[in-house]
C-alpha cells in the first residue's frame, strides 16, 4: 500500500489527468470465481460510460478501461485479501494493489484517482508490534495490512545465571531464624527480577525503535511479566500501548494477528476522541481548531488545516465533493485521519463528522456562510462526477 505522502504524491502526479478509479470487494479463495469481478463491474462501467458526453472522452474511457484485461495489474491473481483497488488511465494502469479491507464497489471517471476509500484502508497500515514475554524471553511480531510476520531475529533471551558471589543471606535475629529454603527462593526471585529487568530494557528499547512516531504496542504472554514489561514502557508510549491479559504464548498465528487488530482498534479510538476533543475545545474565535463542513472549508482553503478529522459517515456523504475537500487538504500539507468508534460517533455528533486541528487560527467569517454544497476552495458548488456505486 502507499504511504500517505506517497499518495499525496500520487495525486499530485495524476491530479490534471482524467482516471477510472475502480474499489472492488472481493476475497476470492475460490478459482471457479476468479473471473467474477469482470461480471459484477461490468453495469457500473456502462453506467460511467453513459455519463460521458464527449466521444473522444469516451474513447479515453474506452482506452482505460482494456487495461483491466492486461496481464498487469494482476487483478485475478489477487488471492485472500479482502478487495482491490485499481487507478487507470488512457495512457496505461497507474496502480494496482489489493486492500486489507473491503472497500465499497465504486466505478469513478473524474480528474485524478478518488481516495477517499483509500484513506479508511491505510488506517490498517499503520502497523502493530507484538511482543510475547515471559520471565526469560521475548519473542516479537509486525502486524499491518491484514498480516502477521514473526521476527524472529529480534527475539531476547535471558541468559543463565552468571557466575558471581552468592546471594548473602538475610539477617536472622537469635529467636527466630529464616528458614533457609525461604532465603533461596527469595534469592532467587530477586534475582529473576533483575534478569528480567535488564531484560525489559533491551525490549523497550526495541519496541519504542520499531514503533517509532506511529506504531501501536500490544504485550501479552505471561500475565505478570506483561505487566512488568507494560510498565518499562516510557511515559510518551502510553497511550500507543496496550498489555493483554488473555494474549499468551500458546496463541496461535491467528490469535495473535486478531488480538493486535482488536489492540489498534482500541488504541486508535481512545487516542482520536483525545484528538477530536482537543479539536473542539480550540475551536473559535483565534483558536486552532475548526469543526463542521463551513468552517473547515474555510480553514482548507486558508492553507491552514495540519491534520483533518473525518468520519466514515462523512466521507460518504453524497451532498456535496468530499473527494475535493480531502485532496484540497491534502494538497495543502494536511494529513488526514479517518476516525472510529466514539471519536467517529463524536464528529458526527457534533460536526457533521469532519473537523480540523489547524497550525495557525484563521479570522472567523462575517456570517457563518458556506453551505454543505460549497467546494474545498469555499466557492461554487461541487462539480457532479460520473460515478456508479451498483447496487
Amino acid at each position: 500500500m502507499r504511504t500517505p505522502a506517497e499518495l499525496t504524491g500520487f495525486l499530485r502526479e495524476l491530479g490534471a489527468t482524467k482516471v477510472l478509479t475502480v474499489y472492488y470487494p472481493a476475497r476470492v479463495t475460490d478459482p471457479a470465481q476468479r473471473h467474477a469481478w469482470r461480471a459484477a463491474l461490468g453495469t457500473a462501467l456502462r453506467s460511467a460510460r453513459q455519463g460521458i458526453a464527449d466521444s473522444a472522452e469516451q474513447a479515453e474511457f474506452d482506452r482505460a478501461v482494456a487495461y483491466l484485461d492486461d496481464p498487469w495489474p494482476p487483478i485475478d491473481g489477487v488471492w485472500g485479501t479482502r478487495g482491490w483497488v485499481a487507478f487507470l488511465t488512457a495512457d496505461g494502469a497507474r496502480y494496482a494493489s489489493s486492500l486489507p479491507v473491503a472497500p465499497p464497489t465504486l466505478v469513478v471517471w473524474r480528474l485524478g484517482p478518488v481516495i477517499t476509500p483509500y484513506l479508511r484502508a491505510l488506517k490498517q497500515h499503520r502497523p502493530v508490534f507484538v511482543a510475547l514475554v515471559d520471565s526469560r524471553s521475548a519473542q516479537f511480531y509486525r502486524y499491518a495490512d491484514d498480516a502477521l510476520t514473526p521476527l524472529p531475529d529480534l527475539a531476547l533471551a535471558v541468559p543463565d545465571d552468571e557466575p558471581g558471589s552468592p546471594e548473602r543471606p538475610a539477617a536472622r535475629g537469635a529467636s527466630h531464624a529464616t528458614p533457609r529454603g525461604k532465603i533461596d527462593t527469595e534469592g532467587r526471585t530477586r534475582r529473576k527480577r533483575a534478569a528480567f529487568d535488564r531484560m525489559a530494557g533491551a525490549m523497550t528499547a526495541r519496541l519504542t525503535d520499531l514503533a517509532g512516531d506511529d506504531g501501536w504496542i500490544l504485550i501479552g504472554g505471561t500475565p505478570e511479566w506483561a505487566r512488568r514489561a507494560g510498565e518499562a514502557m516510557p511515559a510518551p508510549y502510553a497511550g500507543r500501548v496496550m498489555v493483554s491479559t488473555t494474549l499468551d504464548h500458546g496463541t496461535d498465528e491467528a490469535g495473535i494477528a486478531e488480538a493486535a487488530k482488536h489492540a489498534a482498534s482500541q488504541l486508535r479510538a481512545a487516542q482520536g476522541l483525545i484528538l477530536v476533543q482537543d479539536v473542539f475545545e480550540r475551536s473559535g474565535a483565534g483558536g486552532h481548531g475548526a469543526y463542521g463542513v463551513p468552517a473547515v472549508q474555510r480553514a482548507v482553503h486558508a492553507g491552514a488545516v495540519n491534520l483533518l478529522f473525518a468520519s466514515p459517515r462523512f466521507l460518504n456523504e453524497p451532498s456535496f465533493d468530499v473527494e475535493a475537500l480531502v485532496r484540497s487538504a491534502m494538497a495543502r500539507g494536511a494529513e488526514v485521519e479517518v476516525m472510529s468508534g466514539d471519536a467517529a460517533a463524536e464528529l458526527d455528533r457534533r460536526a457533521d463528522g469532519v473537523a480540523a486541528r489547524l497550525r495557525y487560527p484563521i479570522e472567523r467569517a462575517a456570517t457563518s456562510g458556506g453551505a454543505a454544497g460549497d467546494s474545498a476552495s469555499g466557492g461554487s458548488p461541487a462539480a457532479p462526477v460520473a460515478a456508479a456505486r451498483p447496487a
